[in-house]
């Protein structure tokens, strides 16, 4: 007897004390590939920053993912002049300094009828963008930041840039940097980016 309530009890937890799933669930009708292997970051509205952003330290000089933006991606800024302002995707600091001083990003704006991604950094506190050109939603655009020598090397896609680099010879630890929506306006509703690591 005590041993079939012994083993009642232990089916009892093992099937109503599992750990939560790791992943936040996906509940629109947007189709994102690969969540098992990917982390979908969310802004909330009326927020800057993205659910996930635990403070991680980079050992690497680069980072590589595919990126898939659903129609989240779609807004309005409540000024008009902020429309172009640019939010930031992913990246890392660099030259041991805060990323406002030097750092490598990719950002990304909704101009009101296309997707745009851009060559974000600052080089020695001056911020310099470059346009990487248009994409598609619910599409992965592969896409990578390489800090190598003199320069920050990016690719969206089939495009690449380069900005030149404050800290040629710097290879020690860096920060990584996530999601961002702004700019000067909050997001306007919830924002949703799946953003698959290599």
């Amino acid at each position: 007897m005590k041993r079939s309530f012994y083993t009642a009890l232990l089916s009892f937890f093992a099937i109503f004390c599992r750990q939560p799933e790791s992943q936040p669930v996906v509940n629109n009708n947007d189709q994102f590939p690969d969540q098992r292997t990917s982390i979908l970051y969310i802004i909330k509205s009326g927020n800057h920053y993205s659910e996930q952003n635990q403070p991680q330290v980079m050992k690497r000089n680069s980072m590589s993912a595919r990126i898939t933006f659903d129609s989240s991606a779609i807004y309005t800024s409540v000024d008009a002049n902020n429309q172009a302002d640019v939010n930031k995707l992913m990246g890392f600091s660099d030259c041991g300094n805060d990323h406002q001083q030097n750092s490598a990003r990719l950002g990304w704006s909704w101009t009101g009828r296309k997707l745009v991604l851009y060559a974000y950094s600052y080089v020695n506190k001056t911020r310099i963008i470059k346009n990487l050109g248009n994409f598609s939603l619910n599409k992965p655009i592969s896409c990578s930041i390489k800090a190598e020598n003199k320069y920050y090397y990016f690719q969206a896609g089939n495009i690449t840039d380069s900005i030149p680099r404050f800290c040629a010879d710097y290879n020690a630890s860096r920060y990584k940097l996530f999601p961002y929506f702004g700019g000067d306006e909050i997001a306007p509703h919830e924002i949703r980016i799946l953003i698959v690591e290599d």
